[in-house]
């Protein structure tokens, strides 16, 4: 027995794509479905976080090699090197800061400051998930050091506020 004849219709995009969600056995115009959110997903101190995958330049699954460098200023930086380019690192993790050694089997998340990018070591397993937003949030104090939530997401993960985990990381290279 032959298979039948592909045949392309015309119809354009739209009908490529509802030929799609079909054959996928979903509807999209029944208006249940909930669109949701592209987030990386990690832990920070056991709980279960993620920050919007469009900030992230680049998921890091082990940082490898985190050396301190001296400054010129006094003290020094954490760097490593991700795809041969030297990186400042800093740690989110909770509670309190890890060694280098800790870090070089951390993942981190790339993020682009004005400085250039930043690699903000978080603790694994990184993850995506695209689970909608289920519930909003606003953090009630403004401490620097502590994640800002927005929200938590339908698999109970705590969304963080991606522009809160910049300025945490320049605030953190900051001299």
């Amino acid at each position: 027995m032959r298979p039948l004849p592909f045949r392309i219709r015309p119809g354009g995009r739209a009908a490529l794509e509802a030929a799609a969600r079909a054959l996928a056995g979903r509807d999209e115009d029944a208006g249940e479905s909930v669109a949701g959110l592209l987030a990386v997903t990690f832990r920070l101190g056991g709980d279960r976080c993620a920050v919007e995958a469009g900030v992230v330049q680049r998921a890091v699954l082990r940082l490898g090699g985190v050396v301190p460098v001296p400054l010129a200023a006094g003290g020094e930086r954490l760097v490593a090197f991700v795809e041969e380019r030297p990186v400042p690192v800093v740690d989110l993790s909770r509670p309190g800061p890890r060694t280098p050694e800790d870090l070089s089997a951390a993942p981190a998340l790339l993020l682009s400051l004005e400085s250039g990018p930043v690699a903000v070591a978080v603790e694994g397993p990184l993850d995506l998930s695209e689970a909608p937003i289920a519930q909003a949030a606003e953090s009630a104090r403004e401490d620097p050091e502590v994640p800002r939530l927005v929200g938590r997401l339908a698999d109970g993960v705590s969304l963080i506020d991606a522009e809160w985990m910049r300025r945490f990381a320049a605030r953190t290279l900051a001299p």
